[in-house]
């Protein structure tokens, strides 16, 4: 049974991405409002070994030689993949047993330590966020552990993208009422161009957000119109613009069980679509169990982009 290894997982900016969970579920630095996954449960920044790298590394070889070549290996998960000590050593062994590139989803805040960005350099790509350069923004929209500062994070995200080889795609969740005004904007894209990042990602919550009370969905009109006042200096693409995701083909023919379903929307909330591609199935097959699932009250579906997620 996979502990730490998922997917491949349907990625908007990645394809097909196969997943590694360095952390406990829900161990992480922010609380963010839009997160689509549950709260948080330890939220802390002292980075520390959640978990024995080797069996990780053996875990990971187990499922490569039962998948076909997916388009990346992504460390990420259901927490923050930088509060694990063993980051830089998963990386590096496992571009010894692979020649997959290698991704890091980070929400930045830890990119201030000098072990942390030490580790961050390995990697082919790094997809740091960042939201705002206003620390009260920041604040409101991620909730940080108490000893985290922005200004140390936007030092240390400077530092990083201007030694890193490979390519930094920051990702900028817009969250309207919070981080759009054209005060944000103007200040936000001063701090882009004074960065080495080779593209920015604007996202919004296309999946259901911890608190829909608060966050709502940007329009694509909306992200459109960010893209446009974001001078800045490198490509800007939008969570709207749709990759189509290749269907997965597995050499396992182990039938599909209620457990691959919800393991894999937990750290990836999907569609019955998306996950019939990721698991080389049938929709209907798909729709069988989710909507058994469902029954029992386990997840729930956004009616507006048809993503399931565990129920909090």
């Amino acid at each position: 049974m996979r502990k730490h290894i998922f997917g491949p997982v349907p990625s908007r900016r990645l394809g097909l991405s196969l997943g590694v969970d360095l952390t406990p579920t829900k161990t992480c630095t922010f609380d963010c409002l839009y997160c689509q996954l549950p709260q948080t449960r330890f939220h802390t920044s002292e980075r520390q070994t959640f978990c024995n790298p080797d069996e990780v590394l053996s875990e990971l070889k187990g499922v490569l030689a039962d998948i076909t070549k997916t388009d990346w290996i992504t460390f990420s998960g259901t927490g923050e993949p930088t509060l694990s000590k063993d980051l830089g050593y998963m990386i590096a062994e496992t571009k010894k047993i692979t020649d997959t590139p290698i991704c890091v989803i980070t929400n930045s805040s830890l990119i201030h330590l000098p072990e942390v960005r030490e580790a961050l350099l390995m990697a082919d790509k790094v997809l740091p966020t960042i939201s705002s350069v206003y620390e009260k923004t920041w604040q409101t929209i991620h909730n940080p552990a108490a000893n985290l500062k922005l200004k140390d994070v936007l030092e240390g995200l400077r530092i990083f993208t201007k030694a890193h080889k490979g390519a930094s795609e920051a990702e900028i969740f817009v969250c309207p009422g919070l981080n759009d005004t054209n005060e944000e904007l103007k200040s936000l894209s001063d701090y882009i161009n004074s960065t080495g990042l080779t593209s920015i990602y604007l996202n919004t919550a296309v999946r259901i957000p911890l608190r829909k009370d608060i966050i709502r969905t940007a329009t694509p009109e909306e992200l459109e119109e960010y893209k446009k006042k974001l001078e800045v200096q490198i490509p800007v693409s939008t969570a709207f613009e749709h990759m189509q995701v290749p269907k997965n083909e597995s050499k396992s023919k182990k039938p599909l069980e209620e457990t691959d379903i919800t393991k894999l929307i937990l750290r990836h909330p999907s569609s019955d679509e998306q996950m019939a591609r990721v698991f080389g199935v049938s929709k209907e097959e798909i729709a069988k169990i989710t909507i058994g699932l469902k029954q029992k009250d386990l997840i729930e579906q956004d009616p507006k982009s048809g993503y399931w997620a565990l129920k909090n």
